[in-house]
C-alpha cells in the first residue's frame, strides 16, 4: 500500500525533478517575481485537484459505494511558459524569462551588475492521478480522497479531499436526465515548501442509455497556495532583494476559475470506465476506472 500511495504522490509531482531542485529554483527568484513564475503551476495544480470528481449525476436513493482511480492530463499554453520579469530601476526586461514550466532563465545586465532568473523544468503537459471513495445515501453523495503523509526526500507530503453531491432531477417530476450540484474542497502540502487549497462549486447533468453514459458540468473554482523558501543571498547579484539570506513566505491565487466538461461513461457490471475534456484556463483529458455498486 505504501508504494501505491508513493506512485499517486509521485505522480501528483507530475515532473521529474526533485524537491532539492525545485528549491534550488526558489532560491534564486525574489519575492517580487516569484509570484509570476509559480502561478501557472498553481493553475495546473489546482485544475487538477478539481478534476475528475463526476462521470454520473445519477445519485443513490438507497446506498452506494465507489472506488475510483482517476488520472489527469494538463495542457500548459503557450503563454503560461513565460514572463516579463520586475527588475531594479536601470535594468530593461528585453527578453521573457521561464515561469516554473518553461524552459531557459534569462540574464539581464544594468547598473549593480548582472540578474539571472532560473530555469524551469520545462514542460507543456502535467500528468496527475488521485485515488477517491464516494459514499451515497438518501440522494446524496459524499467524496473523500486521501493520500497520508509520506517522506520523500526528507519532506512529508499529504493530501485530503472531500465533495459532497446532491441530486437536484429528484425534486423536478418527469424530468428526462439525471441533474446534480456538487461542492470540493481539498487540500495539498509538502512540508516548508507548499500548501495547495482548492474549492470548487459545480452543475452537472447525464443521461444512461443502457450501458452508456454521456454526461457534462459547469464549474467555478478557486485554487490558493501558499510557498515557503529560503533565498541564499549573492552579495554579487544586481537585485538587492537577492543579496542577502532571506525567508520568504507568500500566498498567490490560480488562474483556474469557470470551466465546461464534456464526457462519457460506460459501466460494464460493477466496473465503470470513464473519459471527459475540460475547457477553462487550461485543457485538460481526464479518466477514471471505478468500482461501484
Amino acid at each position: 500500500m505504501q508504494k501505491l500511495l508513493s506512485f499517486f504522490v509521485l505522480f501528483i509531482l507530475a515532473t521529474s525533478t526533485s524537491f532539492s531542485q525545485w528549491e534550488d529554483r526558489f532560491e534564486k527568484i525574489s519575492e517580487t517575481n516569484v509570484k509570476q513564475y509559480t502561478q501557472p503551476f498553481a493553475t495546473a495544480f489546482g485544475t487538477a485537484m478539481n478534476s475528475g470528481a463526476f462521470h454520473s449525476a445519477d445519485v443513490s436513493d438507497v446506498f452506494g459505494f465507489s472506488l475510483s482511480f482517476k488520472g489527469m492530463y494538463i495542457f500548459i499554453p503557450d503563454k503560461q511558459l513565460t514572463f516579463i520579469p520586475t527588475l531594479p530601476s536601470g535594468y530593461t526586461a528585453a527578453q521573457k524569462t521561464a515561469t516554473i514550466f518553461g524552459n531557459k532563465g534569462a540574464t539581464y545586465a544594468g547598473p549593480d551588475g548582472y540578474i539571472t532568473t532560473p530555469p524551469g523544468i520545462n514542460i507543456k503537459q502535467m500528468p496527475m492521478a488521485i485515488p477517491q471513495i464516494g459514499l451515497s445515501l438518501l440522494n446524496t453523495e459524499a467524496l473523500i480522497r486521501y493520500i497520508p503523509d509520506i517522506d520523500i526526500e526528507g519532506k512529508k507530503l499529504g493530501l485530503f479531499g472531500v465533495g459532497v453531491k446532491h441530486s437536484i432531477s429528484k425534486y423536478i417530476p418527469l424530468i428526462p436526465v439525471d441533474v446534480a450540484v456538487q461542492v470540493l474542497y481539498s487540500k495539498f502540502k509538502v512540508t516548508d515548501l507548499i500548501e495547495v487549497k482548492n474549492l470548487a462549486f459545480n452543475a452537472h447533468t447525464s443521461k444512461t442509455f443502457g450501458v452508456f453514459t454521456p454526461y457534462f458540468g459547469l464549474q467555478y473554482e478557486s485554487t490558493k497556495l501558499d510557498l515557503s523558501y529560503n533565498i541564499k543571498g549573492d552579495p554579487s547579484s544586481g537585485d538587492p532583494l537577492l543579496r542577502q539570506d532571506k525567508d520568504v513566505s507568500l500566498s498567490l491565487d490560480g488562474e483556474n476559475s469557470f470551466r465546461a466538461t464534456f464526457g462519457a461513461a460506460l459501466k460494464l457490471a460493477v466496473f465503470v470506465i470513464n473519459a471527459d475534456a475540460s475547457f477553462g484556463s487550461q485543457i485538460v483529458l481526464g479518466g477514471g476506472i471505478s468500482f461501484e455498486f
